[in-house]
């Protein structure tokens, strides 16, 4: 009696020990909030008024060329800093009948 008595406490606690991680955070069972974020920054924006796109993040730095209202943006990095917060994006330019992307920085706290 005292045999079976052991082999059942033993196979419960086995029993308990493969089933109860599961329920755990790191287990199969509960789904992580992480899995369903999706990527806001891929997708692009509209420019709302004109703007210079500026080379670098700094105030001092030379502009690559004036984007025009309307021109779809594309967001590709967030930088904050002293002088506000700077955003580097991609934007479709036309040259001559070709179109090219062009990148840069753009202070949002000015324009």
């Amino acid at each position: 009696m005292n045999l079976i008595s052991t082999f059942l406490v033993w196979s419960w606690l086995l029993c308990i020990g493969l089933i109860a991680p599961t329920t755990l955070p790191a287990g199969g069972a509960q789904e992580s909030i992480i899995q369903h974020r999706r990527n806001n920054m891929g997708s692009p924006i509209i420019a709302l008024k004109e703007f210079n796109l500026l080379s670098s993040a700094s105030k001092n730095s030379s502009i690559l060329t004036r984007v025009k209202l309307g021109t779809p943006v594309n967001v590709l990095k967030v930088w904050d800093d002293d002088s506000g917060k700077w955003l580097l994006v991609n934007v479709v330019c036309q040259n001559f009948f070709q179109l090219f992307y062009r990148r840069g920085w753009v202070n949002i706290r000015e324009t």
